[in-house]
């Protein structure tokens, strides 16, 4: 034993013995599978969710504001809770748990609470049926204006492309502001990251941003945007997660929550561009280390030609850039396909004018579309009452086919509309023309839900649902609600059990 201490080489030879015998136990007692160590690619339903929805952005004493979710049911046995919470400002500490609305215990109706006079982030916490196929949105109506914005799940990571605070034709902001929360149980800590024209630009505030949980808080990056038109933000945790949203102030005075785009990727499709005259303008920001070259296309009612060429948009690295689409577009309503040979983010601007003046702002984003097996279905939480509604849908490759159901707050269901998408074109499906509303007997003042679903055989289609009231205008674009999740495929190697 002396000789095997005092001997580095003997030590390290018994060290390897053992592991040796460690991994041969390993090896007889392993899973007999198709492939060795390899387990089966199954599903699974979430059956805890979180969701965060900013408290309402200042506006006009008559704005209503509202928080609706909605879950579809899946099968009659289906049981779960959804409550609401204001969250706690950071500054007292944890305080504010009262619950918000009535708690929800069966998924297929639609829940709501008014948040009219909310100073505070609501989190919303759902359980069981309740938490697969969740969606949930925030919508504040006026007399002369309509925002929303979809309540965030928290995330280590959030993008957002739109302009910045300096152009010459003044598509730009007056103000921009980050809102965070954290809904969890676990502290974090966030950074903003933004992507200007000219390369990155932060601050000493808008790094390391300490979160406890259950707080939030309000990060004002209007100096970090100076000088530049056009942005992509990304909002990160080192620790912890996250519910970002942000909130932009147009030059002209209109405000609006731009919504979250897709992770930076080769690819993008942004759908529900709205149709009509105004400036309509794609952002793109590229945060790696190269260049980029993006190609962009428009599709719009009528099929494109395929020997168009595409417009081109070069990206410097780790910087921002943008593209004006109203020559493409003529007004038509259309959906921004995105193409560069480095990964890139985008989101689209579009302005509503009354002559020269812009009267109303609204922002797109990308999105994954429907799709199967599993990415069938989606929500759209609140239909307002007295509004109308557009739903925008792009198809690309193949052709797709949609059924829309409107859901009343009681669950009842009223006539499903179904509509048809060729191959390259965008369709609207709009509540004016097609005989879309509310459910047969149920209260508008309740408002509704309406379920969307992928047909069998249909190709995927991405989708956004536009508001119109007036010179009103806004914009919420569409994301999958899967009721199941695939769970990844498991190796018996080492990777399998350390990060």
């Amino acid at each position: 034993m002396r000789l095997i201490v005092e001997n580095r080489f003997a030590l390290f030879g018994l060290v390897a013995l053992a592991l040796l015998a460690l991994f041969g136990v390993a090896f007889v007692i392993r899973p007999v599978n198709a492939e060795l160590g390899v387990s089966e690619p199954d599903t699974v339903r979430p059956d805890l969710a979180a969701r965060v929805c900013p408290a309402p952005h200042e506006s006009s004493d008559d704005a209503d504001s509202s928080v609706a979710a909605f879950a579809p049911r899946v099968s009659r046995d289906d049981e779960g809770e959804l409550r609401a919470v204001p969250l706690a400002e950071v500054d007292e500490g944890g305080a504010g748990a009262q619950t918000l609305g009535e708690e929800l215990t069966e998924p297929g109706r639609v829940w709501r609470t008014d948040t009219g006079d909310a100073t505070r982030p609501t989190a919303l916490h759902a359980e069981g049926s309740l938490a697969s196929g969740l969606d949930s949105a925030q919508t504040t109506v006026s007399d002369d204006a309509i925002t929303e914005v979809r309540c965030a799940a928290p995330s280590i990571g959030t993008w957002f492309a739109l302009p910045g605070a300096d152009d010459p034709d003044d598509v730009d902001l007056e103000t921009l502001t980050v809102h965070l929360a954290n809904p969890e149980d676990f502290r974090a800590t966030v950074s903003v990251d933004i992507y200007t024209m000219e390369g990155p630009s932060y601050s000493p505030e808008s790094r390391g941003i300490h979160l406890g949980p259950g707080e939030s808080t309000e990060l004002d990056v209007t100096e970090l945007i100076q000088n530049t038109g056009s942005l992509g933000v990304h909002v990160r945790t080192s620790t912890g997660r996250v519910a970002a949203s942000l909130l932009a102030e147009h030059s002209s005075g209109n405000s609006d929550w731009v919504p979250p785009t897709r992770s930076p990727d080769e690819e993008h499709v942004i759908p529900g561009v709205p149709g009509g005259e105004g400036t309509r303008r794609l952002f793109v920001a590229a945060p790696g280390d190269e260049p980029v070259e993006a190609r962009v296309r428009v599709v719009t009612e009528e099929p494109n030609d395929t020997d168009d060429e595409p417009l081109v948009l070069n990206v410097p690295p780790a910087a921002s850039a943008w593209l004006t689409l109203e020559s493409a577009l003529a007004e038509a309503p259309g959906t921004v396909v995105v193409e560069a040979d480095g990964p890139v983010v985008a989101g689209v601007i579009a302005e509503a004018v009354d002559g020269k003046k812009v009267v109303e702002t609204a922002y797109t984003a990308a999105v994954d579309p429907l799709t199967g097996p599993l990415d069938t279905t989606a929500v759209i939480p609140d239909m307002p009452e007295d509004i109308d509604m557009e739903l925008v849908l792009g198809a690309l490759d193949e052709d797709a086919r949609v059924v829309a159901t409107p859901i009343a707050a009681d669950g009842s269901m009223g006539d499903a509309v179904r509509a048809e998408v060729a191959a390259g074109t965008t369709h609207v499906l709009g509540t004016d023309t097609d005989g879309w509303g509310v459910p047969s007997g149920a209260d508008p003042e309740d408002g509704y839900a309406v379920r969307l679903e992928l047909l069998e055989g249909s190709g995927p289609v991405y989708a956004a649902r536009v508001l119109r009231s007036g010179d009103a205008l806004s914009v919420l674009p569409v994301t999958p609600a899967p009721v199941s999740v695939q769970l990844p495929v498991v190796r018996n190697s080492m990777t399998g059990i350390v990060p």
